[in-house]
């Protein structure tokens, strides 16, 4: 996952326009925060903020 929000970090560095940039942008800021979360999940640890994790579930709008 990191890798993917890694490339699109890049892909949002080159791109000319804008407003691709942004998106490109946005969508690996939310990969690498399900990225962290998924890493970071143990067991044994208090129970979660499920609002938070609803919207770290929440789909990925990749279209571009």
């Amino acid at each position: 996952m990191l890798k993917l929000a890694a490339m699109l970090r890049r892909f949002a560095e080159d791109a000319t326009d804008r407003g691709y940039a942004a998106k490109f942008l946005r969508a690996a800021i939310e990969v690498e925060m399900r990225a962290e979360f998924l890493a970071g999940h143990r067991a044994g640890e208090p129970e979660p903020d499920w609002e938070h994790q609803a919207a770290l579930h929440a789909p990925v709008d990749l279209r571009i």
